[in-house]
């Protein structure tokens, strides 16, 4: 009679558990949050997923949404320039792992809060790789790609979950050289599988749909790359413009697809348009983005062989500097392409000078192994990054 009492018990536990696909208002709470995400408006999605924590404290959806957010200010308002929003964005990742592990003992099946505990720990291995902290990045998307597997095995139909496993096949696929060689004795990766799981979730995702497609053209418009394909790239960032006008971020993403498909002209008139929208103060085009769009325009004019026109350019993104609480990546990127520039004219002896002066600033970015490059050799369109449109 206690077997039967304890199989009974059992089985309500099992029925009471919370699942977060069958709560409609955090389902819908957290899908608004993460489009004023996309709508680079943190505060708004601040706002949301406090209101998430407010009735569900112990939920770990609205504190991933908070560290998402201070995420996205962080990477478009700050162009990933900013120390102490790193320190607030890993606090609160942290905050959302102490959640997120609780509630899923609590509530072992619900795979939604597996997949948001598995894009915490995204969330902070992102941090990492900025910070060059390789070992912190790997050990924390291992646990993300293990908690994002979780989900699936609990929900196949979870689609938004390919986008960490697709990420992680990805990047550990097409790890450089030693890197890469070091890399497989502790991970291995599959760059198509990769693609392909990417592909799934923009295609099926709820939450992650967006990201996923941005994901994609990103991969798409790597320069020289072997999965490069700007045609598409073009035209899934023309679908995103439709969806987000005027809105900053998908306009850049249409940009660097242009500009990779090598559609110069079409290019042009898409920079000098963005520009406009930062001249005119255009909603979602804040100044912070001056160095973006200068450093965008003087390597499109770099490419034109109008190294007069593209150096005009530069220079105007790197004196942004002395407008910058800290200088963004941009900005500096703009000085290592005046460098650039002057090593084309033959002009050593300033190309050295500012390459020197690009070094001065804080790395938060990685660029000092391609600024030492250029220092020991004269910069050529033979050479990594050359041809790149956005910094490393």
């Amino acid at each position: 009679m206690k077997f039967f009492l304890l199989i009974i018990l059992f089985s309500l536990n099992l029925s009471s558990q919370f699942l977060t696909k069958d709560n409609k208002e955090i389902m819908d709470k957290a899908y608004e949050g993460i489009e004023y995400i996309y709508k680079i408006k943190p505060e708004k999605a601040k706002e949301k997923f406090e209101e998430l924590i407010k009735k569900y404290p112990d939920h770990p959806f609205g504190h991933f949404g908070l560290a998402m957010s201070k995420w996205a200010e962080l990477e478009y308002l700050e162009e990933e320039s900013s120390p102490k929003l790193n320190e607030e964005y890993h606090d609160l990742s942290e905050k959302a792992l102490e959640v997120g592990r609780t509630w899923v003992k609590k509530n072992p099946n619900d795979a939604n809060a597996y997949m948001c505990l598995g894009g915490t720990y995204g969330l902070l291995a992102r941090l990492y790789v900025m910070q060059h902290s390789w070992w912190k990045a790997y050990r924390n998307g291992k646990k993300a790609v293990s908690n994002m597997k979780k989900a699936l095995e609990i929900d196949p139909t979870l689609y938004d979950a390919y986008l960490g496993l697709g990420l992680w096949e990805y990047s550990a696929g097409t790890l450089p050289g030693v890197i890469k060689f070091l890399a497989s004795l502790i991970v291995s990766g599959d760059a198509k599988k990769g693609i392909e799981y990417l592909k799934i979730c923009a295609e099926k995702g709820r939450f992650n749909a967006t990201a996923a497609k941005l994901l994609l053209i990103e991969i798409f418009t790597q320069t020289d790359s072997k999965y490069s394909n700007p045609k598409v790239a073009v035209e899934w960032s023309n679908e995103l413009v439709e969806r987000y006008p005027k809105l900053a971020q998908m306009q850049f993403v249409l940009i660097v697809s242009l500009y990779e498909a090598k559609m110069y002209d079409e290019a042009e008139k898409e920079m000098l348009s963005y520009l406009k929208r930062i001249d005119d103060k255009t909603e979602s085009y804040y100044p912070k983005y001056y160095p973006r769009i200068f450093v965008a325009l003087g390597t499109l004019y770099m490419m034109k062989n109008d190294y007069d026109k593209a150096f005009e350019y530069f220079l105007k993104a790197k004196e942004y500097i002395k407008y910058e609480e800290h200088p963004t990546r941009w900005a500096v990127w703009g000085a290592v392409r005046m460098g650039n520039i002057y090593d084309l004219k033959g002009v050593r002896n300033k190309a050295i000078e500012v390459y020197k002066e690009a070094l001065g600033y804080k790395d938060q970015w990685g660029f000092k192994e391609y600024i030492e490059e250029y220092i020991k050799k004269p910069f050529n369109f033979t050479m990594y990054l050359s041809k790149q449109l956005p910094p490393p």
